[in-house]
């Protein structure tokens, strides 16, 4: 059993996202999907610390940003330092921009690529951990073995 909990940001497809839980579920861990809104007034980031904060999960937390939540991690990473939440790792799938600030990031970032496409050198300069997962299976397995320590 998981002792943290794995945050899976908004982004990427639903069937992916769907499929992902189950399996992390299968292996004991504990998971919540962040679901925005398709029209709202307030940013994207805003919206996602909000129900952050609404779900007060159990640290530490394993964040999983797909690409089009990449640019949301600073915000996300001041908001769980302000809940006193701690940050295990996030996991970055196919990003497309570097995310960072002065406050992020604030725990190991490990790289995962999906679509086959090249990554730039920027996160090998930078220290950044790049994992092959083989499958959904097994990228829960990482996940949830990351939330347990």
């Amino acid at each position: 059993m998981s002792a943290g909990t794995i945050i899976i940001l908004p982004g990427g497809a639903e069937e992916f996202r769907s499929t992902l839980m189950s399996a992390i579920f299968d292996l004991g861990g504990i998971a919540f999907l962040i679901d925005i809104p398709a029209v709202s007034a307030a940013p994207m980031s805003v919206l996602i610390c909000a129900q952050l904060h609404e779900l007060d999960p159990l640290g530490p937390l394993v964040v999983l940003a797909p690409a089009s939540s990449v640019d949301f991690l600073p915000a996300v990473a001041l908001a769980q330092r302000a809940a006193h939440r701690r940050v295990a790792a996030y996991y970055l799938i196919d990003p497309h921009t570097d995310p960072t600030g002065p406050e992020w990031p604030d725990a190991p970032v490990y790289l995962i690529q999906l679509t086959g496409t090249t990554i730039s050198r920027l996160p090998e300069l930078r220290g950044w951990q790049e994992i092959r997962a083989n499958g959904i299976d097994e990228l829960a397995a990482v996940l949830v073995s990351n939330a347990d320590s």
